[in-house]
């Protein structure tokens, strides 16, 4: 049901940057894009990333349900601080015995990665985001 529904789902793209790294973003702003999340998605593009905007803050878990590939999470305050990192989260194929990743502290946004992201751009804690577009340099 999930895979029928992605395919109705019309994704925006925008560049962001965590800190002085700017990434291409996939945004997953309604209750079905961010159920889906990147379910059912083959790969991410290097420096590209899913971001999901939640209307208020809370402690929104993720899950690898049906995903194909490991990724790193960021969970991101409403001051645009990074708040909690989970790193190398696997897939999982078994709806009942998959974990549910939580942060430790209340966010608004979340940034999902390719798995080794945040140690090969040591992205630490505390690290701002910026959500506003960024010009393209000519």
């Amino acid at each position: 049901m999930l895979k029928f529904l992605k395919r109705f789902q019309k994704y925006n793209e925008k560049l962001i940057a965590i800190g002085d790294i700017e990434l291409n973003a996939i945004i997953s702003d309604n209750f079905i894009k961010r159920m889906i999340g990147l379910m059912y998605t083959d790969s991410l593009k290097e420096n590209s990333c899913m971001l999901f905007i939640f209307d208020s803050e809370s402690k929104p878990g993720i899950w690898m349900y049906n995903m194909k590939f490991p990724i790193d999470i960021l969970w991101i305050n409403k001051d645009l601080s990074i708040v909690d990192i989970k790193e190398n989260l696997q897939p999982c194929k078994n709806i009942f015995t998959c974990d549910i990743s939580y942060p430790k502290a209340e966010s608004k946004y979340i940034i999902e990665l390719n798995a080794g992201y945040v140690k090969s751009h040591n992205i630490q804690l505390g690290t701002k985001i910026n959500l506003k577009e960024i010009e393209t340099k000519n």
